[in-house]
């Protein structure tokens, strides 16, 4: 007879970057990107449109990652929230934590705008 086995494991003493590493394949198109781009020293020039006063929001480079896989995957803004929200390949490409509220649909609209369209067009064509 066979015995019911538990839906989940007590994992202890793991680090989000072990876990990550165990659920996002090391052959991942994200993980090949995310080697080969700078998203550091690309999205350097953005920061300057955030005001250092004020509440600490999203940070540029996870918001513009998550601009990249919306325009790559053909996503609304609604798609993308739960996208970023429930795909945890793009959770971790995004740069976003294992526990970490993600951006609503909203934050991809106003996140276009304060880049606006030139500026963005320009960015993604540096990484194509």
């Amino acid at each position: 007879m066979q015995k019911p086995v538990a839906n989940t494991k007590k994992i202890l003493l793991a680090t989000e970057e072990e876990i990550f590493d165990k659920l996002v394949a090391a052959s991942h198109p994200f993980r090949k990107l995310n080697n080969i781009i700078d998203f550091d020293n690309l999205v350097e020039p953005l920061r300057k449109l955030y005001s250092d006063m004020g509440q600490t929001g999203v940070d540029i480079e996870k918001g513009f990652k998550a601009l990249l896989v919306q325009f790559w995957e053909d996503y609304s803004d609604r798609q993308m929230e739960k996208a970023v929200r429930e795909n945890i390949a793009i959770h971790w490409f995004c740069g976003f934590a294992l526990t970490t509220d993600t951006p609503d649909h909203t934050y991809f609209c106003k996140l276009r705008g304060r880049i606006g369209t030139q500026r963005l067009a320009g960015v993604f064509n540096a990484v194509n």
